[in-house]
């Protein structure tokens, strides 16, 4: 049974497909650039594709300056119930970020957003094994029906990986990187590490203008 997140972000596809994916292609290949490639048969292909897919419904503008979902908006609002038009709106005020778990109660969460301090309560809606304390991960933000929650997919970084993560965004910070660009940075890191495990994580888990590998 679809969630209600899933719901809506199908809907937005299919409506998405219908006026033409002709930069479809286009996008995925800057979607690689910002956050690493990968293909179909990888063991990751299923959690980077939802990643490239909320990316492009929800944040990648096209030539109008538009957003799939604020197009989407702009030719069907009228046509939406109250309740589905402010879910759809809310689509374009999802948080993308850096989080560390501060407190966890089963699939209920207390985040840290790494990047502005906040911390937010949030649900935690994924499929997880050992989802722990001090956790961090890359991920986005919804609010469903009046409760954040924490979806489609998410990039959770290894422990031994922590502390170069706060040099890397305590630097970028000081030297004025958008947070944005934060996020992408460490998802790319974290699918290189993945793609070569024998790589040692100090060797990756380093700031932009360091990496020699």
């Amino acid at each position: 049974m679809q969630s209600r997140l899933e719901q809506i972000l199908e809907m937005l596809q299919q409506d998405a497909a219908e006026t033409g994916l002709a930069d479809f292609r286009l996008a995925r290949e800057e979607f690689h650039r910002l956050t690493g490639e990968f293909e179909e048969g990888e063991p990751w292909f299923e959690t980077r594709m939802t990643m490239f897919m909320d990316w492009y419904l929800l944040d990648r503008k096209g030539p109008d300056d538009l957003t799939p979902n604020e197009r989407f908006l702009n030719k069907r609002g009228a046509e939406l119930s109250p309740t589905d038009k402010k879910q759809f709106e809310l689509l374009n005020v999802t948080l993308r970020s850096i989080f560390q778990i501060e407190k966890k109660n089963g699939s209920d969460l207390l985040v840290e957003d790494l990047l502005s301090g906040g911390q937010w309560k949030a649900r935690w809606t994924l499929p997880s094994v050992g989802l722990a304390l001090d956790d961090i991960f890359n991920s986005r933000l919804f609010m469903i029906d009046g409760k954040l929650e924490i979806g489609r997919s998410a990039v959770l970084h290894p422990v031994d990986a922590h502390d170069a993560i706060f040099d890397i965004v305590d630097r970028a910070q000081k030297e004025n990187m958008p947070a944005r660009q934060m996020v992408y940075y460490l998802d790319k890191v974290k699918l290189k590490l993945d793609r070569y495990s024998n790589v040692k994580i100090r060797h990756v888990y380093k700031y932009p203008t360091d990496v020699v590998f």
